[in-house]
């Protein structure tokens, strides 16, 4: 389900202009779904940013669960969607056609190809609440058994320090992890 960024989305994206202004983004990356894209171009307009979509930071494709409510994804039997919140990294979604594993390497190869392409450069990235937590516990070296511990519910900025990239230098800083919102139902599994 690629559906449009909610009226509510808009407004966050406009209210979080200011928290992001003074951070001197030179350049703004995104998820190819509609949703990032409508956030990351209100964005690109108010802070005169260039942007540039990419498909390695699209979201997880959530198979049987896309659309579903995550109170009702909790109330089935031995709820796999609690086990796969719990890890991801060893259950899969039902009908996924990617495992978490998997999407954090190509979340970490988009990475690479920004360091690459815009290395020395303040470049905000507009990803999904699980891409950003997948992507969170690679930096941090985390097991996926804390990505829950690192989903960001809140739309708003939030800090994250300097992540070293393994060579002894800080050519990778997440300077503000954000979700998207796009529905104005809180309960709704993808409301990122």
């Amino acid at each position: 389900m690629d559906i449009e960024l909610s009226l509510e989305g808009v407004h966050d994206a406009e209210l979080n202009l200011p928290a992001i202004r003074d951070l001197g983004i030179q350049q703004i990356i995104c998820s190819t779904a509609k949703r990032a894209m409508q956030t990351a171009t209100i964005y690109a307009h108010g802070l005169g940013a260039p942007l540039q979509s990419s498909p390695r930071f699209r979201e997880l494709d959530h198979g049987e669960w896309e659309g579903q409510r995550i109170e009702d994804l909790l109330t089935l039997p031995n709820s796999p969607f609690k086990r796969w919140m719990a890890d991801p990294g060893s259950v899969l979604i039902p009908g996924s056609s990617e495992t978490a594993l998997t999407a954090q390497q190509r979340i970490l190869e988009g990475l690479r190809e920004i360091i690459s392409t815009y290395g020395g450069k303040t470049v905000l990235l507009v990803a999904h609440k699980h891409i950003l937590a997948i992507l969170s516990c690679a930096l941090k070296k985390y097991p996926l058994t804390q990505f829950s511990k690192e989903i960001v519910e809140s739309t708003l900025p939030s800090a994250a320090g300097p992540i070293r990239n393994g060579k002894g230098s800080d050519d990778f800083t997440v300077a503000h992890r954000t979700s998207l919102s796009h529905n104005s139902t809180s309960e709704s599994n993808h409301r990122e």
